[in-house]
């Protein structure tokens, strides 16, 4: 596992995160769980959050929890399932947990809910663990 202390120190030299308002709020050897208040600026022109931003927020969230189990690991495969319109949202916050791992792989599942607790994306991400 890698020092909590030195992880979080770590993401916050990610300048596209930060641009895009996503905090990290908890690390556990369970789970990661991040959020971002939503802004014009993650809404399309349906007014409904940008799908980049969803997927940004579950893919951070992955890369979190997996380079705090395992170290240095990057986004090799990914699923994603859009539920429903992420309209009217003021907060969305992504949990990431682990199903499985191997010597170089591990697979999250990801989910994706806005502040009432409705669940907006589903996703399942492999990683390449260096």
């Amino acid at each position: 596992m890698e020092d909590k202390k030195k992880l979080l120190e770590y993401f916050k030299k990610d300048r596209y995160i930060i641009k895009n308002g996503i905090e990290i709020i908890e690390i556990t050897d369970n789970k990661a769980v991040c959020k971002a208040k939503v802004t014009p600026e993650h809404l399309n022109a349906e007014d409904v959050i940008q799908g980049g931003m969803l997927y940004t927020i579950a893919d951070f969230t992955f890369a979190v929890l997996a380079n705090y189990l395992h170290g240095k690991t990057v986004t090799q495969t990914a699923a994603i399932s859009y539920l429903r319109p992420a309209k009217d949202c003021l907060e969305i916050r992504a949990v990431a947990e682990e199903l499985s791992a191997t010597r170089h792989n591990c697979v999250h599942k990801v989910t994706v809910t806005d502040e009432k607790g409705q669940t907006l994306v589903i996703a399942q991400i492999n990683g390449f663990i260096f």
